[in-house]
């Protein structure tokens, strides 16, 4: 069964280690994004227990009840970082237009700002999306062991 979780648990911890870029921009939300980074790095652990998980013998003839469940919540999974990673393509995009402190310097707090308003429009903000990912990953983790 190849559901790419090796892969999905890398674009994870790619996302996190891209986003610490805004840690030492934007000071007052670092504590915001500090928390989204052990999301994103709890999501990638997740990913490969569950890889491991469907690798062993043991386990593996369970990974049908979790399939469906993965179906939907890989994509998901998906829009979500991709949604992060359209922070930083914001970055270099209004970079040029609005300069911060120096010349050239993206409006970190701004984006930043406008991409969490954003994910609430849509209904859950960004931290809880992340808590939602791990937390539901660690339960599919949890179906196979019993």
């Amino acid at each position: 069964m190849d559901w790419r979780l090796l892969e999905h648990a890398k674009d994870a911890q790619d996302t996190a280690t891209a986003l610490s870029t805004f840690l030492g921009e934007i000071p007052e939300y670092s504590k915001e994004i500090k928390g989204d980074i052990a999301e994103l790095f709890a999501i990638s652990s997740a990913l490969d227990v569950l890889h491991e998980d469907l690798e062993l013998s043991r386990y593996g003839r369970y990974a049908g009840r979790i399939l469906r469940d993965l179906e939907i919540c890989l994509p998901s999974l998906d829009y979500t970082l991709e949604d992060i990673r359209n922070i930083f393509n914001r970055s270099k995009r209004k970079g040029q237009q609005h300069p911060g402190a120096f010349p050239g310097t993206p409006p970190y707090a701004q984006i930043w700002e406008d991409a969490c308003d954003e994910m609430r429009a849509q209904g859950i903000p960004l931290s809880a999306r992340l808590e939602m990912y791990r937390t539901y990953l660690q339960g599919l983790h949890d179906i196979l062991r019993r």
